[in-house]
């Protein structure tokens, strides 16, 4: 197969297969929705605003109004061309047929593994849930939080083996990631009841999408169109750990003879940790306005504002776990501290709290310029800033200002024990803007052509610093506005650097038609340009750092529907991820000795991975998605959490080769008697491909299988409605995995169960669809570790090929959530 796709490869492009009777969404820059079923009734009940208010990406194509009009009911709708039986490849189609798996399965046509998660399965899971966690039970989605309602900034997730920061996001056409970690850092796109769907591609990226790290596949998300008429919605959460949440949208219909829509809202979450001390808050704004300015052709602006504060918990060992677990409830003594002693406490939790606020801004343009010519264009906005402290102590006779010993100015009162305890802040800011256009024309009847341009501008700053803790524990400042200073004056820092990227891509692509659309062979190509720069401006051997890199990618792929109800596919893809210039280029200092935390390579060779995968899908008396997939990793670039200087930050391990197979299935039946079923599973098998250079020798690590890579997955859902009751669960199993390249430490698998149940009130005068529902996370309250934090080699001393011993080290985890409840009661307006 690897010799096939390479030949394939050198061809081009892998696109996506729509049917001739699908319905294509608003702009190839709205990403994905699938062929799909509309709502079961008492789901169709519960969306009937929605739907009559035309929700964002399920809006047909069909003749728009420039002025007011009544709210429009839904409506079958035509291909984006009219009819010539070709479409855009890199849109998944969108039809108004049967709700599949409860709203977790939809009616796929892309010759690619594509899962998304719908509005109605959404509007039954806990309110307060990140995107992420709204994902988990997708084939393959291996999920881990700290937190049931969405406030823990450490969401994981990776996908055949490879994790979040090796995917690309996006969210109205903006890309996702935040370019200092690539992390992505969903909750700050959205909330729950503006999303129309979020969609996950394994293993694959669309080719027209604004991002530079999808070598593990790509997560995107689209916000719902405003309602053509005034209305609104409010919803109101309380739950376990003084949870709370409450939400609130204004519609306001047509805007006078303008033809302009919008909607804006507001929502405030917060909690307690349910161990130690500290509570989490964050509060968000959405505001979206649209304008159709022709059948086919619309603007639509999208805003949003995030302000976050997280009171972390603290990563624990295996060891400490075990400890804990054994003891029943002892897992508070193993994360931030509580209480302040002077000279003895070097972890307090308010020395730990994290804080984000961030605004993203897209204009997304789609204009039809004749019944074969279309343009897309869409600039963007986003601006950032975080503080990610931690607590370091220091002796002042060997204090380092980058790799130069200083002398620190401190009144004697800060002296704790003869030391300086000091909480390591890092206040970064972070602008990126760009632009994403392309074309997409149908050269003929059976050929559709698409053709664009994507620039992208980012600049980074991080200022680290140290804030001197009095007695109590507590600093003048955490937002780095009274740092240590030397006796000439200068902030005593192990970090402080500037950045900027600049990207270009080009890409190209085109799709022919046989058989009357039954066969389609997609080819395509896109070549990345990515140019990094920056300064290190603490003492030390670097000043300037530049790295300039080019990649082709190339992809094909081939689709035939065998009949009404089957289709089989395969494809050939390449994928790249940049490097995280804030955690690879740059040099990072040890406060008290002057040595390296981090050293930069400007040399480090960006991710790459060339894949194949055969699927084939059923939708009749049954619905069956099933697909093989091989991947060869080159470069891979494996990212944990390390402490430096107290606080946790990125770093980005370099572990060579790899190569991914695997097997992924996912079957819903359809509704009998109100109940739905949905099942999927993945068997994944990873190998490394290389032996890893640990100091002057190489560990024996080639053959071992990858972190963060469970050889088995599995989740089953069941959703039962009737008449104004509901009901959903969903029980996950996962399996194993290495957190270690020695893999001589795992973390052990867990399973968990998950159920929700709400009821439908009749409408009341202005109060439509009143819903009262009740969520319960972590069902029978398992003890589990959920998530890796910081992967290391090795675990054991090990023996090198030439012989040295190699010290081990122990990978660190996150706690995942306890039981926790929610009850939500929310209105239409």
């Amino acid at each position: 197969m690897a010799r096939f796709a390479g030949i394939l490869l050198r061809s081009g492009e892998n696109v996506r297969k729509a049917s001739r009777k699908s319905v294509l969404v608003n702009g190839a820059s709205l990403t994905a929705l699938a062929l799909g079923g509309c709502l079961s009734a008492t789901q169709a009940q519960a969306a009937a605003h929605t739907d009559s208010v035309a929700d964002a990406h399920r809006t047909p194509a069909v003749t728009r109004h420039a002025s007011p009009a009544p709210a429009r009911s839904s409506q079958a709708a035509a291909p984006r061309d009219g009819g010539n039986g070709v479409v855009n490849p890199e849109e998944i189609a969108v039809t108004h047929t049967r709700n599949i798996g409860g709203g977790l399965m939809k009616h796929q046509r892309a010759p690619e593994s594509v899962y998304s998660v719908t509005e109605a399965a959404i509007a039954q899971k806990l309110a307060a849930a990140s995107p992420l966690q709204l994902m988990s039970t997708m084939p393959g989605a291996n999920f881990g939080t700290s937190d049931a309602y969405g406030l823990s900034i450490r969401n994981f997730m990776s996908v055949r083996g490879l994790d979040q920061t090796e995917m690309g996001f996006s969210v109205e056409g903006v890309p996702g990631t935040d370019m200092m970690s690539y992390f992505p850092y969903t909750e700050t796109y959205a909330d729950n009841e503006n999303i129309a769907e979020v969609t996950l591609i394994s293993g694959n990226s669309r080719l027209q999408d604004p991002i530079i790290s999808a070598s593990g596949g790509e997560f995107y998300e689209t916000v719902r169109t405003p309602s053509d008429r005034m209305g609104g919605k409010l919803t109101y959460s309380a739950g376990s750990y003084r949870g709370q949440r409450a939400f609130g949208r204004f519609d306001t219909g047509y805007i006078g003879n303008t033809g302009v829509k919008a909607f804006v809202s507001y929502s405030y979450s917060g909690a307690d940790n349910f161990i130690g001390s500290g509570r989490n808050q964050r509060q968000h704004v959405d505001l979206k306005l649209h304008k159709d300015w022709a059948p086919n052709s619309f603007s639509s602006l999208f805003m949003s504002y995030t302000g976050w504060v997280n009171s972390r918990i603290a990563p624990i060992s295996l060891a400490n776990w075990e400890k804990a677990n054994a003891a029943g409830n002892g897992f508070s003594a193993y994360t931030y501290a509580g209480s302040y002693t002077p000279g003895t406490t070097t972890n307090y939790w308010p020395s730990n709290v994290y804080n984000r606020q961030s605004v993203l801004l897209s204009l997304q343009n789609k204009f039809q310029l004749t019944d074969k010519l279309t343009f897309h264009f869409t600039p963007y906005f986003r601006y950032t800033y975080y503080n990610s402290p931690g607590q370091t102590t220091l002796n002042p006779a060997s204090v380092y200002n980058g790799d130069q010993l200083v002398t620190p100015v401190f009144d004697s009162s800060y002296l704790q024990g003869g030391k300086l305890a000091a909480a390591s802040v890092g206040p970064t800011t972070q602008y990126q803007t760009g632009v994403n256009a392309y074309i997409e024309y149908d050269i003929t009847k059976t050929n559709h052509f698409m053709f664009g341009y994507w620039h992208d501008s980012w600049n980074g700053k991080s200022d680290t610093s140290l804030a001197l803790m009095n007695q109590q524990g507590l600093t003048e400042s955490l937002q780095g506005q009274y740092p240590l200073l030397d006796t000439a004056g200068q902030a005593i820092s192990g970090s402080r650097f500037q950045i900027a990227t600049d990207t270009n891509q080009f890409f190209v692509g085109d799709t022919q038609s046989f058989f009357n659309n039954k066969l389609q062979l997609s080819a395509g190509f896109k070549e990345l340009m990515y140019y990094a720069s920056g300064t290190d401006q603490v003492p030390g051997p670097q000043y300037k750092f530049s790295a300039a890199i080019s990649e082709p990618m190339p992809r094909v792929s081939i689709s035939y529907d065998v009949n009404r109800h089957m289709q089989v596919y395969f494809n050939a893809t390449t994928n790249s991820r940049m490097p995280v210039a804030a955690t690879t280029y740059v040099n990072k200092y040890n406060l008290s000795t002057g040595g390296y935390s981090q050293a930069g390579n400007v040399q480090t060779k960006p991710e790459y991975s060339i894949g194949e995968q055969i699927g084939f899908r059923y939708y009749g008396m049954f619905n069956a998605d099933l697909s093989l997939f091989n991947t060869n990793l080159t470069n891979h670039q494996v990212s944990s959490l390390q402490i430096i200087n107290g606080s946790l930050v990125g770093q980005s391990i370099s572990a060579g080769g790899e190569t991914i197979q695997g097997i992924a299935a996912e079957v819903s039946t359809h509704r009998y008697w109100g109940l739905q079923a949905y099942l999927n599973g993945q068997y994944l098998h990873t190998r490394m491909g290389n032996n890893m250079m640990v100091g002057n020798d190489l560990l024996p690590t080639k053959g071992k299988q990858m972190v963060e890579s469970p050889k088995y997955m599995f989740n089953l859902g069941l959703n039962y409605t009737k008449g104004p009751f509901f009901f959903d669960l969903s029980f996950k199993w996962v399996d194993s995995q290495y957190s270690t390249f020695m893999n001589d430490q795992s973390m052990p698998a867990y399973k968990t169960v998950d159920v929700g149940l709400g009821y439908h009130f009749p409408s009341y005068r202005f109060l439509r669809n009143p819903i009262v529902r009740l969520n319960f996370n972590n069902l029978t309250n398992v003890k589990y570790l959920g998530s890796l934090a910081g992967v290391t080699t090795n675990a054991n001393p090990t023996k090198g090929i030439y012989g040295t011993t190699i010290s081990g080290s122990a990978p660190s985890y996150y706690l995942s959530a306890p039981f926790a409840a929610m009850m939500t009661a929310s209105v239409d307006l």
